[in-house]
């Protein structure tokens, strides 16, 4: 009878236990409370046994996590242990590492970490070996704890230890929790593709989905990351599932967070309302070290407007100095659990705002407070610190010490990138440098001379350029997840957008699938490792050297923006100059209605009036922008322009005084000495389904070349490809191409079995290959939240492509079909591929919105 009821009390214990792990608190604590009654009862009648106090503690534990969880309450949470211990005795070492190990756990949770270290030990000691799931609780309770005064070596090595007892166990739920944290561990370490690959494995091995913790921590990762928008969605689901288990302190904690992305997102206003409500949230649990982080980032939002807006009163400016500085000295009372989190950061906004106010020397005296950073400090700390320290310098008017700390917070970005392996990633992380390149640029801009221009805007573009990793990952389940999103988009394609009902249904299943798996492709290429560094930024000084010792005539062009306008650094073998040349507004408009036309003249069927009209509008439109944006520079021979987001979309090549001449642009000086005009190679000649002179256009294209690999019709696949692409010199490619402006790194060309996604690109080895794009739009690019472009011909770029030829605008099949086998031979016969663009287009009769893309060869 006695075994019965033992164990029907052990089942009991466990599944109450359980609910506890799946954050079922409520619903936990009834069964741990109903469970406590009935040994109790159990014993007034039969009398006590070891297995029934045994049960009796254990119960007692769990109500104590379950008391606090709800309550908020230490005391409340700690009259239950007394219950314990009494029930525990003084000879029961087992029963006993129990009740210190809820002690630990209750202190760890109301933020006291230090304090929490000591009985967890004591805890981790009086367990039996074989006890392994008190184990892996305990390691992981101490693990936080230790992460907290940051102890990170022992930290990890309670995670690997919980992790190992959690198998030995077999219960994914530790499981999953041993791995969420080693994947933290990771992200504080600064590798952040190993923690998210941790998280993810993390989530898999939870049968009902993520829940709220799991998204926390993923998301974490994401922001570091510079992916704000996907960090932020995540929290707010995150936030709805916690708030359901009821769990107001890891609710707090993801609401803390969004409101970090929100601050990134300019939206201070949410993200000061966010941060408070996690204030009060982790006031009413007791923890009031957490209640101070959220109140920094309350500081941060309101400091994040005052900076954007430019009227704020010095008066209040200096009391939100004053009130950054107190809560700077609370967490100073917390000691080192407190440091990186509030009071560093707390002193940064304090000082920042001595410097929006105009106290210069009380902003250096608070800044002196900030001790020098470690390199295992949090990464956005230690650029918020470098970023800081260069305004002050900056507004002193020492520039030597502003340009240092830039450089000093870049080369930590730098250091933070270079782990992270794809494309996506690599440009998401801009997001933690836009702060510390606009302080370079307007402090250089007040200087008024050209060279700290350019400098300081190249120090930034530079800072994200190039690609993440040297080859492609080996990702049987990226690759499959890819192959099943082009197969969607060939269903709904097939479908058509002309049906109704029931097909257009299914299309937008098809579709909305597609995007799923889009999704999920792009989130497990963040997983991937980095191995390529940081290319060095061009200076003023090496681009003239490189081209008065090319004896080159050629004019760059810098475009950055100041004060609503496009303003050109001009620097030449002669000397560097700043010209103003045109409201960015009027100049985007411009833009727009170009597009316009052009998309006009695209379309062959137009009436001649109609045409007639199209080509004298875009030729007003072009001569407009010609004289905006490049008669002011005085170049009358080779020139490349560098330029961002919609200066990108401008057609230079197609401007009246660039007839005949060399046109090229990129997204920065990427500077390069004595390239071969391409790199040995085949001439692969691809054509694409859909278009009526795409494969007229492929053999005339491959008639040039004496070795031309063409690969049409149904061989035309996105594997032939892409397999072909590492052996190649020259690549054309004719296919109808979309610019997806919502994501990307989806922009594609149409290839016999679907769309060729710019994403799985991403890696191969396109060094010093020509690129020649024959298909509408896809030399577009999409700014994404940080300043980077992404779109197909910036990723082939990033790759290192030589060159990429591609438009900017709607292209017709018949202007293709003759120019691009005029560019190819112009190529064959050693023209650089802008040179070549020129006299391939100099006979068309209207203009050609082909634009060349790469970096300033000499």
């Amino acid at each position: 009878m006695n075994d019965d009821v033992r164990r029907a009390f052990a089942d009991r214990l466990r599944r109450a236990q359980e609910l506890n792990a799946l954050s079922k608190v409520r619903p936990a604590s009834r069964e741990f409370r109903r469970l406590v009654r009935d040994v109790e009862q159990w014993e007034v009648e039969s009398g006590a046994t070891d297995w029934s106090r045994e049960t009796r503690v254990r119960a007692l534990v769990g109500e104590a996590a379950c008391v606090y969880a709800l309550t908020g309450s230490i005391e409340a949470g700690g009259e239950v242990l007394t219950r314990a211990q009494e029930a525990a005795g003084l000879l029961d070492d087992r029963l006993r590492g129990l009740v210190h190990g809820q002690h630990g756990v209750l202190l760890l949770r109301s933020g006291d970490s230090k304090a929490a270290v000591r009985p967890l030990t004591v805890a981790l000691e009086l367990a039996g070996p074989a006890d392994h799931r008190d184990r892996t609780v305990l390691s992981l309770n101490r693990g936080s704890a230790l992460v907290d005064i940051g102890a990170l070596d022992e930290a990890l090595a309670d995670y690997e230890t919980a992790l190992e007892h959690a198998r030995l166990v077999q219960n994914d739920h530790y499981v999953s929790f041993a791995l969420h944290n080693i994947g933290y561990m990771h992200h504080v370490r600064g590798d952040m593709p190993a923690a998210l690959k941790s998280f993810d494995e993390s989530v898999t091995l939870l049968p009902d989905g993520p829940d709220g913790l799991a998204l926390v921590g993923r998301a974490r990762v994401l922001y570091e990351v510079g992916l704000l928008s996907e960090a932020e969605v995540a929290l707010a689901e995150a936030a709805e599932l916690l708030a359901d288990d009821g769990l107001a302190q890891e609710r707090a904690e993801a609401l803390l967070d969004r409101a970090r992305c929100l601050v990134g997102l300019r939206r201070y206003d949410d993200a000061r309302a966010l941060a408070g409500q996690a204030r009060r949230l982790y006031a009413r649990s007791g923890n009031t070290t957490w209640s101070l982080y959220a109140r920094v980032v309350e500081l941060e939002a309101m400091l994040a407007s005052d900076r954007a807006g430019q009227d704020a009163a010095r008066r209040r400016l200096r009391r939100r100095s004053v009130l950054a500085l107190d809560v700077a000295r609370e967490g100073d009372a917390r000691g080192a659990v407190a440091r990186f989190g509030v009071s560093v950061p707390a002193r940064l906004h304090a000082a920042e705002w001595e410097i929006l106010a105009g106290g210069l020397d009380r902003a250096r005296d608070v800044l002196a407070e900030v001790p020098r950073l470690p390199g295992w400090a949090p990464f956005p700390v230690r650029v918020q610190h470098q970023a800081v320290r260069a305004q002050l310098a900056f507004a002193l008017g020492d520039r030597r010490s502003g340009v240092r700390a830039v450089r000093g917070g870049q080369r930590a970005i730098s250091e933070h990138r270079a782990r992270l392996g794809s494309v996506d990633a690599v440009t998401a992380t801009a997001v933690h440098g836009v702060r510390l390149g606009n302080l370079d640029v307007e402090a250089a801009l007040r200087t008024g001379r050209a060279a700290d221009v350019f400098d300081a805007v190249e120090r930034g573009r530079a800072t994200f350029a190039g690609s993440g990793r040297v080859r492609p990952p080996s990702d049987a389940a990226l690759a499959a997840l890819l192959t099943a999103a082009r197969r969607e988009i060939e269903s709904a394609r097939d479908i058509g957008a002309s049906g109704a009902g029931e097909e257009q249904l299914r299309r937008q299943q098809h579709l909305r699938e597609a995007r799923r798996l889009q999704d999920e492709a792009r989130r497990r290429s963040w997983r991937i490792g980095g191995e390529a560094g940081t290319p060095a930024p061009t200076t003023t000084r090496a681009l003239r050297a490189a081209l008065a010792g090319d004896g080159s005539d050629a004019v760059v062009a810098d475009l950055v923006l100041s004060g609503g306008d496009v303003v050109a650094v001009r620097v030449s073998r002669e000397g560097s100059r700043l010209v103003r040349l045109a409201p960015l507004d009027a100049v985007a408009e411009r833009v727009r209605r170009a597009r316009a036309d052009f998309a006009v003249l695209s379309n062959a069927l137009i009436p001649a009036p109609m045409r007639a009209a199209a080509v004298s509008s875009l030729q007003r439109t072009l001569t407009w922008l010609d004289d905006a944006l490049v008669a002011p520079l005085g170049a009358d021979g080779d020139l490349h322009v560098a330029a961002r987001n919609l200066l990108l979309a401008v057609p230079w090549a197609s401007l009246p005084s660039r007839h005949g001449l060399r046109t090229w642009a990129n997204s920065w000086v990427d500077l390069r000495h004595g390239l071969p005009l391409r790199r040995p190679g085949e001439a692969l000649v691809v054509a694409g389904p859909g278009l009526r002179f795409a494969t007229a256009e492929a053999k005339l294209v491959a008639g040039v070349w004496d070795d031309a690999r063409v690969v049409s019709g149904l061989q035309a696949t996105c594997a032939e490809v892409v397999s072909r692409l590492p052996r190649a010199g020259v690549v054309h490619l004719a296919a109808h191409g979309t610019h997806d402006i919502d994501n990307p790194l989806f922009s594609s060309l149409r290839l016999a079995d679907g769309p060729l996604f710019a994403h799985e690109l991403d890696g191969i080895d396109l060094d010093g290959v020509v690129v020649v794009l024959s298909a509408c739009e896809v030399g577009l690019s999409t700014p994404r939240v940080g300043g980077e472009s992404l779109g197909l011909t910036s990723v082939l770029l990033r790759l290192g492509a030589r060159a990429v030829v591609a438009s900017v605008a709607p292209l017709r099949d018949d202007v293709a079909a003759r120019v691009m086998p005029a560019l190819h031979a112009e190529l064959r016969d050693g023209a650089m591929p802008g040179v070549a663009l020129a006299r391939a287009v100099a006979d068309e009769p209207e203009p050609v919105p082909l634009v060349c893309f790469g970096p300033l060869v000499l």
